[in-house]
C-alpha cells in the first residue's frame, strides 16, 4: 500500500505495558523501565498527532495497578506529578491538549492537582488531544456510570444513551 492510500485513524489508543519486562531484560530496576517509557510518551505522542490522528489514549495506570507494591505505586505516583509539571510546556509546544480519563479516587491530592493543571496548562492547544488514562478500570467505569444514572433518574435506552455516562 502507497501512502497515498493510507487511512490516518482519528483515534489510537495504546495500553502502556512492559516497561518492567525492558527494565529487566537490560539489568535495570523496573522504576527506570517507567522513566523510559515515560519518556518514550512524549515522543509517542508527538509522531501521532502530528500524521493526523486526533486522540492518542494512553493506557497508563489502571485500577488495578493499585495492588503493585506500594513502592513502585508511590513511584509511580511521584513520575506522574514530576512529567506532568515538567512537561506542560513540552505539550504547548508541539500544540498537543492533554486529558485525563479515569477516577480520581484513590489518587492522591498532588496528583490530582497536577493533572488539573496539566489540563489547564494544555487546554487550547490544537494539533490533537493526548487522553492519559489514569486510575482506569473498565469495570470502575461501569459502576460509576451507573451510579450517575441512578442519580439522575436518567432512562437509557441505547449505547449512546449510556455512552453520555462514561468517562470522557
Amino acid at each position: 500500500m502507497n501512502e497515498q492510500n493510507l487511512k490516518i485513524p482519528n483515534h489510537v489508543a495504546i495500553i502502556l505495558d512492559g516497561n518492567g519486562r525492558w527494565a529487566k531484560e537490560r539489568n535495570k530496576k523496573r522504576t527506570e523501565g517507567h522513566k523510559a517509557g515515560y519518556e518514550n510518551l512524549k515522543k509517542i505522542s508527538r509522531h501521532i498527532l502530528n500524521q493526523g490522528t486526533k486522540v492518542l489514549s494512553v493506557f497508563a495506570f489502571s485500577t488495578e495497578n493499585f495492588k503493585r507494591p506500594p513502592e513502585e505505586v508511590n513511584f509511580l505516583m511521584n513520575l506522574f506529578i514530576e512529567g506532568f509539571k515538567k512537561d506542560s510546556q513540552f505539550f504547548n509546544e508541539e500544540n498537543i491538549k492533554v486529558v485525563f480519563s479515569g477516577t480520581k479516587e484513590n489518587l492522591r491530592p498532588d496528583v490530582i492537582k497536577a493533572m488539573e493543571e496539566m489540563t489547564e496548562k494544555t487546554k487550547n492547544n490544537t494539533l490533537g488531544t493526548l487522553n492519559i488514562c489514569l486510575n482506569y478500570g473498565g469495570r470502575q467505569e461501569i459502576i460509576d456510570a451507573i451510579n450517575k444514572i441512578k442519580e439522575t433518574d436518567a432512562i437509557i435506552k441505547s449505547e449512546e444513551d449510556f455512552a453520555k455516562y462514561l468517562y470522557n
